[in-house]
């Protein structure tokens, strides 16, 4: 597996298949997103995970806790099910004010080829979180990408979360957050 960081600038020759978030965790509901990106390798697409680093929780100040597994052990898991690239994109106050379509149109696109992507209801990128899936699919015919939304998973009548499995830890209820995380 290739993990590219602390840059902005790369490039990557081959078409992309891609899936945005933090991945606190690699749940269950992150789970759902990488199986359709990994999917996406018998048509030739590299399977590709883009997060930022810092996530923009921390970087705005209203980060909720501590990470659910280390930046390694993160990596470790996306492998295991099957990423072959992870970009861990340097998100600062400039990077973070990136009009939403030129980052889907430079970034995705331009430099990563991206040629599909699978995106939660609620995907948000850009400038302000004003990219969100409006945008990219009204970008989709133009740009030449196909777009997968992904419905959340749910668990005991509400959605996955990392904060979900967080508050499930703290309160000592380890059974709970396991099978919200599909693992130990």
């Amino acid at each position: 597996m290739e993990v590219i960081r602390d840059t902005i600038d790369f490039k990557i020759e081959r078409p992309t298949a891609v899936c945005i978030g933090k991945f606190d965790g690699v749940h269950i509901g992150h789970r759902k997103l990488i199986e359709r990106v990994v999917s996406c390798k018998s048509m030739g697409l590299i399977p590709t995970v883009f997060t930022f680093d810092p996530s923009p929780e921390e970087l705005f100040g209203g980060a909720k806790g501590s990470p659910l597994c280390t930046r390694i052990r993160k990596q470790e898991l996306l492998e295991e099910l099957g990423i072959e690239l992870i970009i861990e994109y340097p998100l600062t106050y400039e990077t973070a004010s990136i009009d939403p379509a030129e980052f889907v149109e430079e970034i995705l696109v331009g430099r990563m080829h991206m040629r599909y992507i699978a995106a939660g209801p609620d995907i948000s990128f850009g400038r302000g979180g004003e990219g969100n899936r409006e945008l990219i699919e009204a970008l989709a015919p133009r740009l030449g990408y196909r777009v997968e939304i992904i419905d959340k998973v749910g668990f005991e009548g509400e959605d996955i979360s990392s904060s979900r499995i967080r508050e499930a830890m703290i309160k000592g209820d380890l059974s709970r957050a396991e099978r919200m995380l599909g693992r130990k």
